[in-house]
């Protein structure tokens, strides 16, 4: 996690060991060019970081599976009973 797959990995990563989510607005303001604004997006270069993210994501995912099935099931027993 460096440039552009930080703040998704460290979202999932948190989600994985319980933590719960909190949304806030975040106001955005992006400028033209012509008024300053500059991307700092380097097309291969993050592309190619946020495909690796998603493959490490993924991977983790399919070990994580059966205890994040495990929290669900009971979390879902939790609420009916």
């Amino acid at each position: 996690m460096r440039r552009f797959d930080f703040d998704p990995e460290a979202v999932v990563r948190m989600d994985w060991e319980g933590v719960p989510a909190v949304n806030l607005p975040a106001p955005v303001k992006y400028l033209k060019a012509a008024d300053g604004g500059v991307s700092h997006f380097k097309y291969w270069r993050d592309n190619t970081l946020l495909t690796w993210m998603h493959t490490r994501l993924m991977l983790g995912f399919l070990i994580r599976l059966p205890r994040l099935l495990t929290r669900r099931i009971s979390a879902g027993r939790n609420i009916d009973g």
